[in-house]
């Protein structure tokens, strides 16, 4: 498969873009994929054409400068014992994000720049982000948290206490079936936690009733659908993005 990809900057970030075949020659307008960090790109779409859906989408994947300080809504303990404790400016992020990197690719590209068209999507501490957003900003009509850190301190008790700002989102979660064996006791509530979130979340978006039976959803509402994988964190990454990616457009 020929790969229309290219790194470009905007507003001081470096980003990865790829632009679906005929996209130079074509009218058309495209919905958009913004994506929390370095994704494999070609790997994805590989993934996406086997599955039998066309990429006729734009994908703009944007390299932070500081992964853990960019992708934390607040500071908390160190990650690692290697290194500095994250300084949390998930929200300054996603204000770049929606205040200045999206009105340029919909100044400068063929998008179709409504929210049912947008999502943002995230790996990890990307994916924590991506989820984050749903409380911040109406921008994004799906929002994909792969193997997403909702272990994050506080971030469960963070959800419990808000709603997302746009009842219609459509939200996916996925998680590796080995990833709450971590060694680290706060990466290993990453399971129970997802649980909490994709509970909450039904709640949150009128999806369950009081009784806690999930309601039918409309084809114009929001949705939460939760997709386990086999393996640990890093286990076929590109294959769990496809999957995401190809729930959203079908």
């Amino acid at each position: 498969m020929i790969m229309n990809l290219k790194k470009i900057t905007i507003s001081d970030m470096s980003c990865e873009l790829f632009l679906p075949a005929g996209y130079e020659k074509s009218t058309r307008r495209y919905p958009v994929i913004y994506v929390n960090g370095e994704i494999p790109v070609r790997e994805v779409l590989t993934e996406i054409v086997a599955a039998g859906v066309q990429p006729y989408f734009i994908v703009l994947a944007l390299c932070p400068k500081d992964w853990n300080d960019d992708f934390t809504p607040w500071p908390a303990p160190a990650i690692r014992r290697d290194e500095a404790p994250p300084q949390g400016r998930a929200g300054e992020y996603i204000g770049k994000l929606c205040g200045e990197i999206k009105p340029y690719m919909d100044a400068n590209y063929r998008t179709m720049p409504e929210p049912k068209h947008t999502a943002l999507m995230g790996y990890s501490l990307g994916g924590l982000t991506a989820l984050y957003s749903l409380y911040l900003t109406d921008s994004f009509g799906m929002v994909g948290s792969i193997s997403g850190s909702l272990w994050y301190d506080g971030f469960c008790e963070f959800m419990e206490k808000r709603k997302p700002i746009r009842p219609e989102v459509k939200v996916y979660l996925s998680l590796g079936r080995r990833e709450k064996r971590s060694r680290d006791p706060r990466m290993g509530k990453v399971a129970e936690c997802t649980e909490v979130a994709r509970c909450l979340l039904l709640r949150q978006l009128a999806l369950q009733d009081a009784g806690g039976d999930v309601k039918d959803m409309q084809a114009d509402g929001g949705e939460v659908y939760f997709e386990w994988n086999e393996g640990g964190h890093f286990h076929e990454t590109g294959k769990r993005f496809a999957k995401a990616i190809v729930w959203w457009i079908e």
